[in-house]
């Protein structure tokens, strides 16, 4: 993620038009809610494989 952050943020100074520093600042807020959706749900698989009540 560290990559499309960059990415994003490379596009963004480069965008003279304030619809395209829009766009940019709506696809980093997307991108680091996504980040954030895996986190969760690599929390909660773990959580679901080391419970050691369904074994």
């Amino acid at each position: 993620m560290d990559w499309l952050t960059e990415q994003i943020q490379l596009q963004k100074e480069q965008a003279t038009m304030y619809e395209e520093q829009a766009f940019y600042t709506a696809l980093q807020q997307t991108s680091d809610e996504l980040a954030l959706r895996i986190e969760q749900r690599q929390g909660e698989l773990d959580g679901r494989i080391w419970n050691a009540t369904n074994w």
